[in-house]
C-alpha cells in the first residue's frame, strides 16, 4: 500500500513547503541539510516550545464531533439536511522560538524514535496538517535554521481522538474511512487508509481526483452502479463495475434477481460475490467504494465487511447513519428514522439472525453460504484488522 502522507493545507499561505526525500523542495539556504541529518547530528536546545504537547486533539468539529462522540441510533435526525457537515478538522502546530530563524523543518512521525517521518519546511512558526489517522499517536520535532546555527527541539507529541475519520475530496461529499473502529474487545481495530467510502466520483474536481490518486493512493474504484463504462480516475486504477445489491428483499443481498443495468446483466448475488472478493485481494488496496449517494449500496457492503471483522453494533449503525450528515446522503429526501429504523435495521437483523453465533460469525456463515471461500474470508480479516496504537 502506498505510504500515507500528511498533506499541508494552504501551503503557500502557511509558508510551508514539503521536503522531498529530505531535501528542501525550493532554493533556500542550506538546502542540503536533511531532516534525517539534523535529527541525528544537531544537539537539542530547550528554546523551542510547542503549544500542543501530550494532548488529545479531535479531527472533527461541530455537529459531526457531537454525533461521533455521543452516538445513539437516529441521532442524526436532529442535524441532517442539505448542508454538508463532513469536513474534517485539521491540526495546527504552533511553537515559540528564539527570534531570527530563517525557516523551520518540522518532522512528523507515528514512532517515538521519529523513524520514517514526513518532513516539511515552513517560514513561520506554525504548520497546519490534515488527513491524520484517528486514535493515533503522533510525534513531531522542529529544527530552526539560523544564519549561524541549527536549533533542534525536543520531541513533542499528541494523540488524535478515536472517532470516525472523515476525509475531504474537492467536489465530493459523504466521504470517509471505514477504518478506526475497535474490534476484539478493543485490542485491535479496523485498519485505516485501506477502504474509503463515499458518493460518485464524477462530482470530484480535477484536484479532488488527483488527491484520491496521489494522497490516498486509490488503486481500486469499486463502483456499484454499473452505469458508466470506465472509472473517472482513469486507466491507472482497477475498475470493478457491478450492480450492487442493497439491504434485503427486492434487490437485496438475499436476492437472486437479475440486474438490468447497462454494465451488469448478471444477478445481484453474482455482483455481491465480486464485491466481497475485491476485498480479499491485497493488491486492490486502497479501495474507494461507492454508489451514487454513498449510502445504500455502499452502506450495505461496508456493513458486511466491518461486521465480518467484528465491529460493534453501535459503530456499524453509526457508520451507516453518518451519511445523513452529508449533502449527498440527503439528496433523495429520505430521513434517518425511516432508513435507519427500517432498511438498515432489517439488514442488520437478517445477518444477526442468520446463524447461532456472534454477528461476525453469522456474517462469515452468510458469506460461505453464497460462495465466498474460507480463504477469502481469512484474507479480508488479515488485511483489515490490526493492533491498536496504544
Amino acid at each position: 500500500m502506498k505510504k500515507k502522507k500528511i498533506q499541508i493545507i494552504s501551503c503557500l499561505l502557511a509558508g510551508a513547503i514539503p521536503l522531498v526525500g529530505g531535501v528542501v523542495a525550493k532554493n533556500v539556504e542550506d538546502k542540503s541539510i536533511s531532516a534525517e541529518t539534523t535529527t541525528r547530528q544537531t544537539p537539542y536546545e530547550p528554546t523551542i516550545k510547542a503549544e500542543i504537547d501530550r494532548e488529545e486533539v479531535a479531527l472533527l468539529d461541530g455537529n459531526m464531533l457531537l454525533v461521533a462522540s455521543n452516538y445513539e441510533k437516529y441521532m442524526t435526525e436532529k442535524y441532517y439536511g442539505s448542508i454538508d457537515q463532513f469536513a474534517p478538522k485539521p491540526v495546527t502546530l504552533t511553537w515559540t522560538a528564539e527570534a531570527g530563524a530563517l525557516y523551520y523543518n518540522v518532522s512528523i512521525s507515528k514512532s517515538k524514535d521519529m523513524s520514517k517521518p514526513d518532513t516539511y519546511m515552513t517560514f513561520t512558526n506554525s504548520l497546519t496538517v490534515e488527513d491524520l489517522f484517528s486514535g493515533t499517536n503522533y510525534y513531531y520535532q522542529i529544527t530552526a535554521k539560523y544564519p549561524e546555527k541549527l536549533v533542534k527541539s525536543c520531541i513533542f507529541s499528541f494523540r488524535t481522538k478515536a472517532l470516525v475519520r472523515t476525509i475531504s475530496i474537492e467536489g465530493m461529499t459523504n466521504t470517509r474511512d471505514i477504518g478506526g473502529y475497535y474490534v476484539e474487545n478493543g485490542t485491535k481495530c479496523i485498519k485505516q487508509g485501506m477502504v474509503y467510502r463515499g458518493a460518485k466520483i464524477e462530482d470530484a474536481t480535477e484536484a479532488g481526483k488527483q488527491k484520491m490518486l496521489y494522497e490516498y493512493g486509490i488503486k481500486t474504484d469499486l463502483d456499484m452502479r454499473a452505469e458508466v463504462a470506465k472509472s473517472p480516475l482513469g486507466d491507472s486504477v482497477n475498475f470493478v463495475n457491478v450492480s450492487g445489491p442493497y439491504y434485503i428483499g427486492g434487490d437485496g443481498i438475499d436476492s437472486m434477481n437479475t440486474s438490468t443495468k447497462p454494465y451488469w446483466t448478471k444477478t445481484y448475488r453474482e455482483a455481491l460475490l465480486q464485491e466481497i472478493r475485491t476485498f480479499a485481494n491485497p493488491e486492490n488496496y486502497p479501495i474507494y467504494v461507492h454508489c451514487s449517494l454513498g449510502r445504500d449500496r455502499t452502506g450495505t457492503i461496508c456493513f458486511l465487511i466491518n461486521a465480518l471483522c467484528g465491529v460493534s453494533e453501535m459503530d456499524l449503525y453509526m457508520d451507516y447513519e453518518l451519511s445523513f450528515m452529508s449533502k449527498m446522503g440527503n439528496l433523495d429526501g429520505q430521513n434517518p428514522t425511516n432508513m435507519v429504523g427500517n432498511a438498515f435495521t432489517n439488514l442488520y437483523n437478517y445477518i444477526k439472525n442468520y446463524g447461532k453465533g456472534t454477528l461476525a460469525e453469522n456474517t462469515e456463515k452468510f458469506m460461505l453460504d453464497i460462495g465466498i471461500t474460507q480463504a477469502e474470508i481469512d484474507a479480508i480479516r488479515a488485511i483489515m484488522i490490526e493492533e491498536v496504537d496504544a
